[in-house]
């Protein structure tokens, strides 16, 4: 079979796979910093009600969080043997920042664990300790990933070389995490993320509590809309930070997504998610607001990251006005044949279907079994 060039199938391989991951890990980001958050309301209202619904989505939360990880272990496998420049700049010129993200990945594994399997086996307080663990570590994933993104955009801190082929990044001794498009972009992803998963857990809410007329579901409609209307807010906040930070430091980038009408669309996107939050305070439709902001704030979290890739194009790495073009970095060393590729996009699709099939019955047929035991 005639064979796919490598920098079609590295951008292929590595897209596929990517897309996928970013959605779980947004909801697991989310789903970890807002069930601690619906335990400690629960904690200091003494309200059992909220303790359910966050024991509740825990599970939602492990379930989710397995199949992100199979899908970063594949990533991580593309980004090794088609991407080893982007590689040596994680182990070399980003090694604090990914160190911080890697030591977020094991806090937030065991906490996770330890945060299900210990529900009512101990103290209320000490539990929400360990939840609070458990959020620290999934926000500091993507803090310390985005780094990666933020070099792509702006190389700060790094000086290139060239040796047997491969284009390599070396740090020159600035610190990558006073890179002036880090922190916006890592603090809109954390946003961004959370309102997301606000609108999922809302939506989830209304289509409950129209059979369930308990407690439970209507105090969770209150509180998943005061989160999604703070978040939201931050979105628009810090994607517009980002923005600046695009025009002021990478020209080539914002130029591209100007001219495009990448950025405006951007930006109505995230005005767009504040209103629908704040419509979901009206009864009348609210049912509607909540699926409507998923999908919105979805878009938004899709459309951004696709574009600044998009408007990246021809370049891996942006340098002020030009950049570094992608077939640079490529890894020379492989010539694959369309099979690999061919298959590996049947193996994703049949994985995705597996995993939405078990999410199904995992939300609606097989449902978590409520405990009575109270532990305040």
């Amino acid at each position: 079979m005639r064979a796919i060039s490598n920098l079609t199938w590295g951008i292929a391989g590595t897209e596929m796979t990517f897309f996928p991951h970013i959605f779980f890990v947004t909801v697991v980001l989310g789903l970890s910093v807002v069930i601690p958050i619906f335990e400690i309301i629960g904690y200091l209202r003494r309200d059992d009600s909220l303790v359910k619904f966050a024991r509740r989505l825990t599970s939602y939360l492990v379930r989710v969080d397995l199949f992100a990880g199979v899908l970063a272990t594949w990533l991580t496998v593309f980004l090794a043997a088609y991407w080893p420049s982007l590689m040596y700049i994680a182990t070399n010129v980003l090694f604090y920042p990914i160190s911080l993200a890697v030591a977020g990945i094991m806090i937030a594994i065991v906490s996770t664990a330890i945060y299900w399997y210990t529900w009512d086996e101990m103290k209320r307080l000490t539990h929400i300790i360990v939840g609070l663990f458990m959020a620290a570590g999934a926000l500091m994933v993507p803090f310390g990933m985005n780094s990666i993104l933020a070099l792509m955009d702006y190389p700060f801190g790094v000086k290139v070389t060239t040796s047997i082929g491969l284009t390599f990044f070396l740090s020159n001794g600035s610190n990558p995490l006073a890179n002036p498009i880090f922190l916006p972009m890592a603090l809109y992803t954390w946003f961004i993320s959370i309102t997301l998963t606000s609108f999922i857990v809302l939506t989830f809410a209304h289509i409950r509590s129209r059979n369930d007329f308990t407690d439970e579901f209507q105090k969770t409609l209150r509180i998943s809309r005061i989160i999604a209307l703070i978040f939201s807010s931050l979105s628009l906040v810090t994607i517009l930070w980002t923005f600046f930070e695009f025009r002021d430091y990478s020209q080539y980038l914002y130029l591209q997504m100007t001219s495009r009408g990448y950025l405006t669309v951007s930006i109505v996107l995230a005005i767009l998610v504040v209103i629908i939050s704040i419509l979901s305070y009206n009864e009348s439709i609210g049912h509607y607001a909540a699926p409507g902001g998923a999908t919105v704030s979805y878009a938004l979290f899709m459309f951004f990251e696709v574009t600044a890739n998009v408007s990246r194009s021809p370049y891996m790495i942006v340098t002020n006005s030009t950049g570094i073009l992608a077939s640079t970095v490529i890894n020379p060393m492989y010539t694959i044949p369309s099979i690999i590729p061919l298959g590996g996009v049947a193996v994703i699709a049949l994985m995705l279907i597996t995993f939405l099939m078990t999410l199904y019955l995992a939300f609606f047929v097989f449902p978590v079994a409520d405990r009575k035991r109270s532990s305040f």
